[in-house]
């Protein structure tokens, strides 16, 4: 449904109906390679893997875990295609849903793993950070690689591993805000770019936020208002999807995912 208004958003429905097939076959390649909006692409990537899921959950544990130390190299090759549907994506992001289903399946040893090398990894995801400040804007590439995705792979997984342990510790505990966060996730990643436009950017246009004298003033207050300006972001998505939930109940999990 929502890739049909998009559609519509764009001016592509034509005036008469000698254009039909053609719109059929751009509505059905924008749902097949989730082009409507930027996160859409998600979509078709993690339908193909819930399709394998049932086959990979059938590998014996042994098996498994040498196939996942295995394939946990090939994001360092970079191959990530953006929000493009193509072989380079999964060969990327693959191994990361392999690392999951193995970090469920050895939960505490992949904890005490974290917290023993806290301090290797904050290196690591300093380092990184250093290191995509440096090349932004400035990528190298060879070929389908980019050096970039490589260091983003590396930045990202440190990071996971640092807070892994401290949510550890809160499994336990009862924290409403965390909560609430987790039940509408799944729904904010997929409607935060359509609230943005459509809500947030309308009343606090960023042309607006980022020309205010206390966030202009230096490159910092700019890093805080940028912050400040994606929390606002975040907690406007939140609150249309708790809005939308309480008045479509429950048939908004098909609509927007909570």
């Amino acid at each position: 449904m929502s890739t049909l208004w998009f559609l519509w958003e764009s001016s592509k429905i034509p005036q008469s109906t000698e254009n039909l097939p053609s719109l059929a076959g751009t509505y059905l390649s924008m749902l097949t390679y989730g082009k409507a909006q930027i996160q859409y692409w998600y979509i078709p990537f993690i339908a193909v893997v819930f399709l394998l899921s049932p086959l990979i959950l059938r590998i014996p544990d042994p098996a498994f875990n040498r196939i996942t130390f295995a394939a946990s190299i090939l994001p360092l090759l970079g191959t990530r295609t953006g929000t493009e549907i193509s072989a380079f994506q999964f060969i990327y992001l693959l191994p990361v849903y392999l690392q999951g289903i193995y970090v469920a399946r050895n939960h505490d040893r992949v904890i005490d793993l974290a917290k023993k090398h806290q301090p290797l990894l904050a290196f690591l995801a300093l380092a990184c950070t250093i290191a995509l400040m440096y090349l932004h804007g400035n990528s190298i590439s060879f070929g389908p690689t980019s050096l970039s995705e490589s260091i983003h792979y590396i930045h990202k997984s440190s990071i996971m591993f640092i807070v892994l342990p401290f949510l550890a510790s809160l499994e336990q505990k009862s924290i409403k805000a965390l909560d609430l966060f987790a039940t509408y996730s799944f729904a904010i990643f997929f409607t935060h770019v359509t609230v943005s436009m459509y809500l947030v950017w309308k009343i606090l246009p960023p042309e607006t936020i980022y020309s205010l004298p206390l966030i202009s003033a230096s490159s910092y207050t700019l890093i805080m208002g940028s912050i400040l300006y994606l929390c606002i972001k975040i907690f406007a998505t939140l609150f249309c999807c708790i809005a939308a939930k309480k008045v479509l109940g429950s048939t908004s999990r098909f609509l927007i995912g909570a």
